[in-house]
């Protein structure tokens, strides 16, 4: 009975690692190929349009950016990566809206289930939850996109004023899901999932 348990773990582990060799080919193949898109337009503006600012003003811009971003380049992966796991970093870093919708979705898809950082089930959790704000983020960016302008058209002041609480809000909510993760309750639950599935 010891030995089938002993040997259960390893199967597991090869099988995790499996998933997260393929999450990885996926991912790379995804990024590379946004970045190889995000260069078209820069591309065809200066072989069709003949649109070339010169290499001096290309360097300084590229050396502004490293100078400005590259801490929080390495300080968001490593950050977030706790609390999205593998697959979750490639899409937050490929949709974008780290801190203000992947993250808050990621954490309440991850409280919803009682599901511990680092774990595979608050790994999944946090897919499900990335995922579906990816779609809602989409869907909702259609409607804008098309529609915006009559929306806005027949809004009334008051809800257009409402707009500018908007970023506030998204990081009170945020705060409110972190410091639940580390309430008395929210550990009280968590003994008591463990103990159930003992």
């Amino acid at each position: 009975m010891s030995e089938n348990k002993t040997n259960a773990v390893p199967s597991m582990d090869a099988g995790q690692q499996d998933y997260n060799k393929k999450v990885h080919r996926v991912g790379t193949i995804t990024m590379l190929t946004i970045l190889v898109i995000t260069i078209i337009p820069i591309i065809y503006i200066y072989v069709f349009c003949g649109g070339f600012p010169g290499w001096g003003v290309v360097s300084a811009t590229v050396a502004a950016l490293v100078a400005y971003n590259s801490f929080q380049w390495i300080l968001e992966a490593v950050l977030y990566f706790p609390m999205v796991g593998v697959p979750g970093s490639y899409i937050c870093f490929t949709a974008g809206n780290i801190l203000t919708m992947r993250v808050p979705c990621s954490l309440a898809a991850q409280n919803a289930v009682n599901a511990k950082n680092g774990t595979p089930k608050a790994e999944l959790a946090s897919v499900f939850g990335m995922v579906s704000s990816v779609v809602v983020n989409f869907f909702c960016l259609g409607i804008v996109v098309f529609f915006g302008n009559f929306l806005l058209s027949v809004m009334p002041e008051s809800v257009k004023t409402g707009f500018n609480y908007v970023m506030p809000a998204l990081f009170g909510a945020l705060l409110i899901m972190m410091l639940g993760m580390f309430s008395p309750k929210k550990k009280e639950e968590k003994e008591e999932t463990k103990a159930a599935e003992a």
